[in-house]
């Protein structure tokens, strides 16, 4: 049985600033929880039960303070090995986080998702079996947990995103929210705040009815930011695999948006969808397109979201943790021997939504290779940071996962890999992509200082509001 996992932890009584097991949002299935998830886990209930008395608060309230949020990164150092720089005093003094960690950074999150209102969520047909799961008893889902409302709570007032922007898939199969529905998100939030706070992509494929006038239309009309591709997705109800390179059926789109000024094309590769591949079959998240497409096309951009990181059990297992000294990560791997090889692909970008989140939790090992790999073949430079959420919560735990995150030097000293440094960070986590987007980040900081969803947000917190500490994404019961 699938079941959120805010869910899953209130029935365990274990909700934490951070997901203690991997979430998927539909587009693979979700992997069982580790032995070493398990014991982080339980050691955070058990630190905040200690370290709540001590400040006066309920073990629940304390882990949706920072302070709770150092606990969770406590708790990962002593399962794991220490791979987040975090200090004891911060479990206990409310001022130590905002002195070790000053909120400096612009921070631009290029991949969130809401579900538009109105719509089915996904797994409507796990919905419709909601009464029949014994653990889901008294769980009824709420319509509004994916929805507009929640999303500007948890991306814009629980964390310190500056910019965020809205992602959707073109597809009938998956139909949560199109591209209008996002356009008017986008322009919603933005006249809300006073601010340009959110952009969007334009989620658009070679089967879509009308191709090149659709474009058009998104492009002109709605003036979408960027693109969207799904290359490998259903197969099914009219809608194709396809790849990148391909001259007949996708070329004549790239001219087009050159001449349109939008050149921005951000793409899934990677964590392939929820089925199998018959053999000999293609399976087109595997990134092998993009050097062609690329070098064929030096005038666009192109995000590979995901950083093309294929799931595989093997790799995210904590019975096969010998796997963390090999250096390569399926598909992630491929794609950065071509850089390398490459030197003319300075148009490819690296994306880190859910492959981050995703390996930050279950393997920091396989986390550092992934960070390693793609800094030394990209550079620092060429990486945009995502945190697909809200289905993995409000992106906060993510956005201090990374702060916090370092390759230790033994990795370093072994495979090659550059220590991140906190100029690289600030690169990532959004200088980047303000530049992709041609936000004058200065000016946008002045902006942000004084605008709506600011002061919405001074009220919130002056008010007591808190971090739901929801994961929305589906776990198996």
């Amino acid at each position: 049985m699938w079941v959120r996992k805010f869910h899953k932890d209130d029935k365990e009584d274990t909700r934490s600033p951070i997901p203690t097991q991997v979430v998927s949002n539909e587009e693979f299935v979700p992997r069982p929880q580790t032995l070493q998830q398990k014991k982080v886990e339980s050691l955070i209930q058990s630190l905040a039960e200690k370290c709540s008395k001590k400040i006066g608060l309920t073990r629940r309230d304390f882990l949706k303070t920072t302070n709770g949020m150092a606990v969770a990164f406590i708790a990962m150092n002593e399962v794991f090995g220490k791979y987040f720089n975090v200090q004891a005093e911060e479990m206990i003094d409310p001022d130590a986080i905002n002195e070790l960690w000053p909120k400096k950074e612009f921070i631009f999150d290029v991949q969130t998702h809401h579900v538009a209102t109105g719509k089915k969520e996904p797994l409507g047909f796990r919905v419709m079996a909601w009464p029949f799961n014994e653990e889901l008893k008294g769980k009824k889902p709420q319509k509004g947990d994916l929805n507009f409302n929640n999303y500007v709570k948890e991306v814009f007032l629980d964390s310190d995103v500056s910019v965020a922007c809205l992602s959707g898939v073109a597809s009938r199969v998956l139909d949560v929210i199109n591209v209008d529905e996002m356009v008017e998100a986008r322009n919603t939030i933005n006249e809300m705040s006073g601010s340009e706070r959110m952009v969007c992509h334009g989620p658009i494929a070679p089967y879509t009815p009308n191709f090149l006038q659709e474009a058009e239309r998104q492009a002109l009309d709605l003036n979408i930011d960027a693109w969207k591709f799904y290359p490998g997705v259903f197969n099914t109800a009219g809608e194709y695999n396809w790849w990148l390179d391909d001259e007949e059926a996708i070329y004549p789109f790239y001219e087009k948006i050159q001449d349109w000024g939008k050149n921005i094309v951000c793409v899934h590769k990677g964590l392939p969808f929820m089925r199998r591949l018959k053999p000999g079959q293609s399976d087109h998240t595997h990134p092998r397109d993009i050097k062609k497409a690329s070098l064929d096309h030096p005038g666009i951009t192109f995000v590979i979201y995901h950083s093309a990181f294929k799931d595989e059990n093997q790799y995210l297992s904590q019975e096969d943790e010998y796997l963390g000294d090999k250096a390569y990560l399926p598909y992630t791997t491929d794609l950065c021997k071509d850089r390398i090889e490459n030197p003319n692909m300075t148009n490819v970008f690296m994306e880190l939504g859910t492959s981050f989140g995703h390996t930050v939790i279950t393997h920091p090992k396989i986390c550092a290779h992934l960070l390693g790999q793609i800094i030394q073949a990209f550079g620092a430079d060429h990486i945009l940071f995502g945190t697909d959420s809200i289905w993995w919560g409000s992106p906060q735990w993510q956005i201090e996962a990374f702060r916090r995150f370092q390759i230790p030097v033994e990795m370093q000293e072994k495979f090659g890999y550059a220590a991140i440094s906190d100029e690289d960070k600030a690169k990532i986590i959004g200088l980047n992509a303000a530049k992709l987007y041609g936000i004058n980040v200065e000016q946008r900081r002045q902006q942000l200082v004084s605008d709506r969803m600011t002061k919405i947000k001074e009220v919130y917190l002056a008010e007591g509001g808190s971090p739901s500490n929801n994961v929305y994404g589906w776990v198996m019961s």
